[in-house]
This record gives C-alpha cells, structure tokens and sequence, in this order.
C-alpha cells in the first residue's frame, strides 16, 4: 500500500508468500530496526 489512499489500509497481505502484515505493527519494527542499525547517531534513516 503506497500513497495517500494507502493510508486507509490498515492491514494486507503479502502476494507473494501471504504472511498478513498490520501497517502500525510494521512501522513501530522498521523503527526498531533502524535504531538497532545505528546506535548513537542521530535519526539519519527515517
């Protein structure tokens, strides 16, 4: 889901191999991960 109309879709699944995602769920893991990434540098991957 991309876009401005792709903020309504809360939830999809992949078409690939089916795995269900939650948009807030995925968004709060890509934080995560970014942090993990780069500790103590600044917000730099968002």
């Amino acid at each position: 889901p991309k876009g401005i109309a792709g903020l309504r879709i809360r939830e999809w699944a992949c078409s690939d191999c089916g795995v269900e995602h939650d948009r807030d769920i995925n968004a709060a893991l890509n934080i995560l991960r970014c942090g993990r990434a780069s500790p103590g540098v600044g917000v730099t991957c968002l």
